[in-house]
């Protein structure tokens, strides 16, 4: 929450790209990072390289975070 803060007290944050995206503390923490400070999330890596940046799908993330299969 504090780098966002600072980023965008710095520039125009227009949205949220985050990476290493691999487990629910992180995920809670996007939620929350969206909502509080309003900007989308672009995208999301859930690994190591470039070839794990996805473009963000709000309802699969949340089915995913919540365990919930389609």
């Amino acid at each position: 929450f504090s780098q966002l803060e600072t980023f965008k007290e710095m520039v125009n944050v227009t949205g949220l790209v985050v990476t290493k995206l691999d487990g629910s503390a992180k995920g809670g923490v996007l939620v929350g990072l969206a909502d509080q400070f309003g900007v989308p999330v672009h995208a999301i890596g859930v690994g190591e390289s470039i070839e794990d940046l996805q473009p963000f799908k709000a309802q699969e993330y949340a089915r995913s975070l919540m365990g919930v299969a389609e």
